[in-house]
């Protein structure tokens, strides 16, 4: 074992020579199509770079961009989160966005729901709520649950859309079944409170019982 380790320790410096070498050579020409075998090994080294018991992130990114540039649109969406919370690179969230919206422009349902949040908070690119939405309704359509989550604040209050709590409730009650998140139970009991208090009550309570402050305040003046 000890020998299969040093055999593939060499192996990977190897390669971090060859793709040191690589890309000096080659920062001055465009990109061009690798096959899918290639980019998939780049796309790995990048994430073994972030596992090893010491983690070189710079390296990771390095191999992650390679992939990127390359079409892994997998590799784009490691790339855009690699910017956005400064892992092996100064946090750019310009950066970050344009690599999110590469995978989103894909058909990632990961990268949609970034780009609709980057969207949403002016991160990198200008502040757009419709377009935000436009985004997350992408992600929930390919079964991205944090797409309904967020469609379904934007539906209640009518930001970037216009304010439906019928749908507003339908897309929440999904997060709440998915994601199993605090603030989407707060969201819910606040649009069912009116009609179906002993309901809103119990998503209050579970709410607050995962730390949600605004659901510990209301069931304080609740009581």
């Amino acid at each position: 074992m000890r020998q299969v380790a040093w055999v593939m320790a060499g192996w990977i410096v190897c390669v971090s020579g060859a793709i040191a070498g690589g890309e000096a050579r080659a920062a001055s020409q465009p990109a061009r199509p690798s096959p899918p075998e290639i980019t998939w090994d780049w796309y790995k080294s990048g994430e073994t770079y972030l596992r090893y018991k010491v983690p070189n992130p710079a390296l990771s990114t390095r191999y992650f961009r390679k992939a990127a540039e390359r079409g892994n649109v997998s590799a784009q969406y490691k790339l855009g989160e690699h910017y956005e919370n400064g892992v092996g690179v100064a946090r750019n969230y310009r950066e970050a966005y344009r690599w999110y919206r590469r995978a989103g422009d894909a058909g990632d349902r990961y990268a949609e729901f970034k780009v609709g949040w980057f969207l949403q908070k002016g991160m990198g690119v200008r502040q757009s709520s419709r377009e935000a939405a436009r985004w997350y309704q992408r992600a929930a359509d390919q079964g991205n649950p944090w797409g309904y989550h967020m469609l379904g604040f934007m539906l209640a209050d009518g930001e970037g859309v216009r304010r439906d709590p019928a749908k507003a409730r339908q897309y929440l009650e999904i997060s709440v079944r998915e994601t199993n998140d605090s603030w989407a139970k707060w969201k819910l009991a606040e649009l069912v409170k009116a009609r179906e208090p002993e309901r809103a009550r119990s998503l209050y309570s579970e709410a607050a019982a995962q730390g949600n402050t605004e659901a510990r305040r209301v069931l304080s003046a609740m009581r």
